[in-house]
């Protein structure tokens, strides 16, 4: 067993310290301040009649969010969104479809915004559900 000198230990255990230091930088860097992970769900009004769409949203080990979206009433499931939250805004795409969203998040269980789509502009709230 090869033996090191306590200054050769001491700088190891400095480096240790540094990427430790750093990963747990970049973690918290990654994830939001507050958690917005869950089921939401919110009610679209259309001239052909209501639907509910559900937004699940995910955080990875890394600390990234992803985002998809079921409408049952479509019998459409698991549709990707691309995803952002930041400072409280939510912003999601479906881009094939040309549908956007730009929402806020006014208390820890609703999300108030507007969505685009070819057709126009709609309100849409979304609640927090489980």
């Amino acid at each position: 067993m090869k033996r090191h000198s306590k200054h050769t230990l001491a700088l190891l255990l400095q480096l240790a310290l540094l990427i430790w230091l750093g990963s747990a930088c970049a973690t918290s860097k990654n994830a939001p301040a507050v958690d917005i992970t869950g089921n939401w769900q919110a009610s679209v009004q259309i001239p052909e009649g209501d639907f509910e769409v559900t937004m699940h949203i995910r955080q990875s080990t890394g600390g990234i969010l992803s985002a998809t979206m079921d409408v049952p009433g479509m019998d459409a499931y698991d549709i990707p969104l691309v995803f952002d939250f930041e400072n409280d805004v939510v912003r999601w795409e479906i881009e094939e479809a040309g549908y956007s969203y730009n929402g806020k998040l006014t208390d820890p269980s609703t999300i108030e915004g507007s969505s685009s789509q070819p057709d126009g502009t709609r309100s849409l709230v979304f609640k927090r559900v489980e």
